[in-house]
């Protein structure tokens, strides 16, 4: 990831404006989305002011501004949507079906599908035992997959393959004893 995209990526995860971060720098809001969006390079002083303007903007945050969240709800639409699809994905990867998924978990299919059709959101309890079951919670909820989740996916894969081959291998075995 280049500079420029670093800069974006941190302004949409703190939802910082460009109008502001221009403010900040000194410089015209066009000018700036100039240099993020159009310039093939950010010089290293900038970059770093920038990157200092970024990290000083929780600290200038007036939280008694901010409306209140409701906890009902942790995760936006966006998200949890994502997280849905993840679901799915890692109920096929592992268990082949989501009712083997939810037998798995202790729950019932019914209560899986409103996780895996964003009607809910999976509770703390819910995360807890799909970590235990192998799930990479990082990825879940945030779509970064961890290299070694990846690891563990193919070893996994590579153990089933060998599962396969040795229960061949022995009914073989055991059609040539017969």
């Amino acid at each position: 990831m280049d500079r420029r995209e670093e800069i974006k990526k941190l302004l949409e995860l703190h939802k910082i404006k460009q109008s502001w971060l221009a403010q900040k720098l000194g410089i015209k809001s066009q000018t700036l989305h100039y240099l993020i969006n159009k310039r093939t390079k950010i010089d290293n002083e900038l970059y770093q002011q920038i990157l200092e303007i970024i990290e000083s903007y929780q600290y200038e945050l007036d939280l008694s501004e901010q409306p209140v969240i409701d906890d009902s709800t942790i995760f936006d639409k966006k998200i949890l949507s994502e997280i849905s699809n993840r679901l799915r994905i890692f109920a096929k990867r592992r268990y082949g079906t989501l009712k083997n998924l939810a037998t798995a978990l202790g729950i019932s299919p019914q209560q899986l599908h409103q996780y895996v059709s964003s009607r809910r959101e999976p509770r703390i309890r819910v995360l807890l035992k799909l970590f235990s079951l192998g799930c990479d919670i990082n990825w879940l909820l945030g779509g970064a997959e961890s290299m070694d989740a990846y690891v563990t996916y193919r070893l996994e894969n590579e153990i089933r393959k060998y599962q396969n081959s040795i229960s061949q291998m022995y009914n073989i075995l055991e059609q040539i004893k017969k």
